[in-house]
């Protein structure tokens, strides 16, 4: 569980640290006061910990001179970890690199520039490594797999190479004609209800290697071939025994007529390929009822659900960092949405952003994190000792969490 963070001179968050430490943790705050920054960060950080690709890009500094700074602190069963770094910017006049590790408060290593100092038993204690790599991926790739410390390294890059942020778009951006990318999601748009063998076998080793778009369709198909218990356990959340939306998800083969290749043109059926169809049956009581429908046409709320418990069902990430949840979800269903991310909580820890009552609700007061701006400056804080007491009181006796916030 990522437990607290600091941020210093990025974008909006000059000096902004707070607790997270919550299996759901909720981010309230108007319009622009940088909350979305604040995810981002978060993200950026175990980027640059774990050394994924163009994460230093990813560095906006608020003043151009100084370095950003991050501090994470977080925990794997019983261990408590502390990440720090301090970067410049990639075309900074001054290059900075600073790192270092903490375990139980114990240095596992620290870095500034390219000299690295470690406690690794058997491993000399001062070495160099060029300030474009990472150094925890470094030591994963240079140290003996059977040496003791892998133990402790090995865990803490698969925690943070987990946590992974969601914008969560609409529906239709996911079927624009290709190949239009969004940054933002990582996702490339497919206009076609059909998924051709070959693409799902180049997206395969595209997940081989950890880096598979996060095309929804590509992780039902997925599941459905080589991990179906999970693909039940996602029917079984969004059928007629959870959600009620999707009372089946239908994964058939089909052959589509394509053109031959000139020296198959003869060939009648060089003219086909193999793909698979994905259909979706909405459930009972919603329109089109037992009848199915291609991703494309599913509304916004069933595609949006969808999409985030396919996400949370398959990317079994140790932390899901989300922009609004609530969009385009009735308020009835969200609170049954909101429910089963907290059944994956011991799992999956949840950071989102919100301006839903109804989410801030669900939440309680201890996961509320109130983020604030003043003078173009972040500010983000929980609720006070005295005010958390208050906030229990109040919904006690008076009323919901989000009257009792208005009254702050």
């Amino acid at each position: 569980m990522l437990d607290f963070i600091e941020i210093k001179n990025f974008r909006s968050c000059e000096d902004v640290q707070f607790r997270l430490g919550e299996p759901v943790v909720a981010l309230l705050g108007k319009n622009g006061a940088g909350k979305t920054n604040v995810l981002h960060a978060i993200q950026l950080v175990v980027n640059l910990c774990v050394g994924e690709a163009e994460s230093a890009s990813g560095i906006h500094p608020r003043h151009a001179s100084e370095p950003t700074g991050f501090t994470l602190r977080f925990t794997i069963g019983t261990d408590a970890f502390e990440y720090r770094t301090h970067r410049s910017a990639v075309f900074a006049m001054n290059e900075v690199v600073e790192e270092s590790l903490l375990k139980n408060n114990s240095i596992v290593f620290s870095r500034t520039g390219e000299v690295t100092k470690t406690n690794i038993e058997g491993f000399p204690s001062e070495f160099r490594i060029g300030t474009q790599a990472a150094t925890l991926p470094t030591l994963l790739q240079i140290l003996p797999k059977d040496h003791s410390v892998m133990s402790v390294l090995k865990p803490i890059a698969e925690h943070l190479r987990s946590v992974h942020y969601y914008a969560l778009l609409q529906g239709f951006q996911e079927h624009f004609s290709g190949p239009k990318r969004s940054v933002l999601a990582d996702q490339w748009g497919d206009s076609t209800p059909f998924i051709e063998v070959a693409k799902y076998e180049a997206w395969k080793a595209e997940l081989a290697q950890g880096r598979a778009r996060r095309s929804v369709q590509m992780r039902l198909l997925h599941l459905s071939i080589a991990d179906n218990p999970s693909f039940k356990e996602l029917k079984k959340l969004l059928g007629d025994d959870g959600l009620g939306l999707l009372s089946d998800i239908r994964i058939e083969q089909v052959r589509l007529r394509g053109k031959p290749s000139v020296e198959n043109a003869d060939k009648i059926d060089e003219a086909f390929e193999t793909a698979y169809a994905l259909s979706f049956i909405p459930g009972a009581g919603l329109a089109g009822a037992g009848q199915p429908f291609r991703y494309s046409g599913l509304s916004a709320g069933t595609w949006r659900i969808l999409q985030l418990l396919t996400y949370l069902v398959f990317d079994k990430n140790s932390c899901m960092l989300l922009e609004q949840p609530e969009d385009s979800i009735h308020p009835g269903l969200l609170a049954k949405v909101i429910d089963i991310l907290r059944t994956y909580s011991g799992r999956t820890q949840l950071i989102c952003t919100t301006h839903s009552p109804r989410v801030m609700n669900l939440v309680g007061p201890a996961g509320i994190r109130l983020v604030t701006a003043e003078n173009g400056k972040t500010s983000v804080n929980a609720l006070s000792d005295g005010s958390l007491t208050a906030a229990k009181g109040y919904l006690k006796d008076e009323g919901t969490l989000a009257e009792f916030l208005d009254t702050l």
